[in-house]
């Protein structure tokens, strides 16, 4: 029965690719693949166990030891600064009986198993195994990931076969850049989880269509919902802008800018400015439940302390918990089949670019 729903959805998905080949009329996605757990399992494959996946940003690693954890699906992950100009990434598992290694973040000389005590270097080598043949030491070492940074941050890969993810973004990569997404500090990041399927989230970051009405009193007044402005989508990313209305946003700034708002394939969702940025990495935790890791950073001053406000991150956590509802919501309604008739609003492109880039990995 489930390999029969699993290809009633993927046929449905392609159904849906060959008809939404024209922008003039864009429809969102069937309900059947935000709903069948083995349509999961194969994003699973097909997607988390392939394609390019925020870990973190090089400012959240400024000495050499410092590490933070970070699961992937089912494969837990390492970042640490192994040196002073390298980052490197590891399966958080030791190759001896597979113990789960590290957690949280801190700062480490070596990496100790807490099952065994095999402790291996930050580069990853195993440097000691008790009552093993010292003359004679186990030839293991930690599963090295394949990593990537762009614009400061951390990507990770769990395909070593995998394509680079930089000229996937390539025309993506003035923008960032120019907002200096990679000289910006995180001032504060936070786990949290949403009772839908991981792509709700993901559309909800792609486009600003809702603003006015979920962000009415949160986003609205500074980012307004009629200044939005969807720019060509790439590869591996789709792109907006809004404006942001001078003397309100980012503390009190006097001067217009734009918010840069891209979704980074599969599930990395980034919003900056000049002075902060706040992205997302999206991870499934089911077919109808989600887990994200998000940072908050601003560009500092010289001598300016790395800290966020309470005011700032109630603001923060404001948003985020309407969007949190509203997203809960969607997929009640999901469930029922009946609705994602669309058809989608201009300013929801950026969504239809997506369920592009997820019909291509899912029906390749």
């Amino acid at each position: 029965m489930l390999h029969t729903l699993s290809m009633s959805a993927l046929d449905k998905l392609k159904l849906w690719q060959i008809k939404n080949t024209e922008p003039g009329d864009m429809r969102p996605m069937p309900p059947d693949v935000y709903t069948c757990p083995e349509v999961h399992s194969i994003e699973i494959e097909n997607i988390f166990k392939r394609e390019w996946i925020c870990v973190g940003h090089v400012s959240e690693f400024e000495n050499v030891g410092d590490y933070r954890t970070m699961d992937i699906a089912t494969h837990p992950v390492i970042i640490v600064q192994t040196s002073t100009d390298n980052i490197k990434t590891y399966s958080n598992v030791c190759p001896h009986r597979s113990s789960r290694l590290l957690g949280g973040s801190g700062n480490i000389n070596l990496i100790i198993c807490p099952y065994h005590a095999w402790a291996y270097s930050l580069d990853g080598k195993l440097k000691g195994a008790p009552y093993m043949d010292k003359d004679n030491p186990p030839k293991v070492c930690l599963n090295e990931l394949k990593s990537e940074i762009w614009n400061g941050l951390i990507f990770v890969n769990l395909d070593p076969g995998a394509r680079p993810l930089a000229p996937r973004l390539e025309s993506l990569n003035d923008a960032f850049t120019a907002m200096g997404l990679a000289g910006k500090q995180v001032v504060h990041s936070y786990d949290g989880d949403v009772g839908a399927n991981w792509k709700v989230l993901v559309e909800n970051f792609c486009e600003s269509y809702h603003v006015f009405r979920v962000h009415k009193t949160t986003l609205e007044s500074d980012t307004p919902t009629a200044t939005t402005e969807v720019l060509p989508s790439g590869e591996g990313f789709n792109y907006h802008t809004m404006g942001i209305v001078a003397g309100k946003h980012h503390r009190g700034d006097e001067i217009e800018q734009k918010e840069h708002l891209a979704g980074i394939y599969p599930s990395t969702t980034v919003a900056t400015s000049e002075n902060w940025a706040i992205w997302l990495s999206i991870i499934p935790n089911g077919h109808d439940k989600l887990k994200f890791r998000t940072w908050i950073a601003r560009k500092l001053a010289d001598g300016e302390s790395a800290t966020l406000s309470d005011e700032e991150l109630e603001n923060i956590l404001a948003f985020m918990a309407e969007d949190k509802a509203i997203n809960e919501g969607v997929q009640l309604g999901l469930v029922t089949g009946v609705g994602n008739q669309g058809p989608l609003h201009p300013f929801e492109r950026t969504n239809w670019d997506f369920g592009h880039y997820y019909a291509n990995v899912m029906l390749d």
